[in-house]
């Protein structure tokens, strides 16, 4: 009989359960497109600070399990991120509810043209040159023609908390990140 590596193991294992999860995670470097997207699932990130060029933000609707449900998509072109935490809920046949968590730490995230659908958003905020209550239909292809939006040049949060229905990005980089199956009680985040 052969012998598994633990590391081996451990992420064979991982990518296993997010599969059966339902949710998909790509994390990728040098030029290649990244998406994380947890269909139905409410998720949570808490971020450090997140500096961004390109800020827009619209309502909208996603899709949940449980019906449609009302979001902010927020829009950051060129996103840098430190201290990222984010878990997600899973139940898992056989072994039940654990969470899903992937850490990044220190600056070692960033992401180009990243969309995050947020139920709720919490922490500091600075944006330049606000645009408040403006047609998102005009600023962002993504957006509803005379859907509610705000648009800056750039923005500067600090000590972001977020309650999350989707992520995604042409580009992500997640340096040093560790990605692990826990307890629902042990999570990080």
């Amino acid at each position: 009989m052969g012998h598994t590596r633990k590391v081996r193991f451990t992420s064979i294992l991982g990518v296993g359960l997010l599969a059966t999860a339902g949710m998909g995670v790509a994390v990728a470097q040098g030029g290649v497109s990244a998406h994380l997207a947890l269909s139905g699932t409410i998720f949570n990130m808490e971020v450090g600070e997140l500096d961004g060029k390109g800020f827009d933000l619209f309502t909208d609707v996603d899709k949940m399990h449980n019906g449609d449900q009302a979001i902010s998509r927020l829009r950051i072109k060129d996103a840098k991120v430190t201290d990222v935490c984010m878990t997600a809920p899973i139940n898992l046949p056989g072994v039940g509810e654990k969470k899903f968590q992937m850490t990044v730490p220190g600056q070692n995230f960033s992401a180009d043209n990243m969309l995050i659908g947020a139920r709720k958003l919490s922490g500091d905020l600075t944006l330049k040159n606000p645009q408040i209550g403006v047609d998102a239909g005009k600023i962002d292809k993504d957006a509803p023609d005379g859907g509610w939006g705000i648009f800056a040049d750039s923005l500067s949060a600090k000590g972001q908390g977020i309650e999350a229905t989707s992520l995604s990005a042409d580009k992500m980089t997640a340096g040093g990140s560790k990605i692990a199956i826990v307890d629902k009680d042990n999570a990080e985040c």
